[in-house]
């Protein structure tokens, strides 16, 4: 082999080995999943495929029974029909905001965190945010802690 070609494979393999493995695929997929998967009948038992730990746990230790866990962990109830969404994705955390209205055609907004766990990407925060009209809902991104 000639030394340029060593030169690019040891570079190749440098760079393939410093790559780190992020959330696989788009935050708005897992969260249609989750709006798709989960209802009242099997939401506990399906909470480890799109909570985190740490959410869990904290669901858990703020609810005084197994259905006011669920009825957290179904927020995704309160929104009849979703207008846009806005996601970033930076290493291994992402931010989702799902804009949309609830059954009284109220405006809403769900602002998302998300963690990267194995090849999935779960919910590590969740924020749910009432406003006013239309005109103030998000155009970016939100992580929970970043709302008022």
């Amino acid at each position: 082999m000639r030394p340029i070609q060593v030169i690019f494979i040891v570079l190749l393999l440098f760079v393939t080995s410093c790559a780190t493995k992020n959330i696989d695929s788009s935050l708005y997929e897992h969260f249609s999943n989750y709006a798709l998967a989960v209802n009242n009948n099997n939401i506990l038992a399906k909470s480890t495929h799109f909570f985190s730990e740490r959410l869990l746990n904290q669901a858990n230790s703020d609810s005084k029974n197994h259905s006011e866990v669920a009825e957290q962990l179904l927020y995704k109830q309160y929104m009849l029909r979703q207008f846009n969404n806005f996601e970033i994705i930076k290493d291994n955390t992402g931010c989702l905001t799902v804009n949309g209205y609830d059954n009284e055609n109220l405006p809403l907004s769900f602002n998302l965190k998300y963690i990267q766990n194995k090849s999935n990407g779960l919910i590590d925060g969740i924020n749910i945010s009432f406003v006013n009209s239309a005109s103030e809902f998000s155009t970016s991104a939100k992580c929970p802690d970043e709302t008022s």
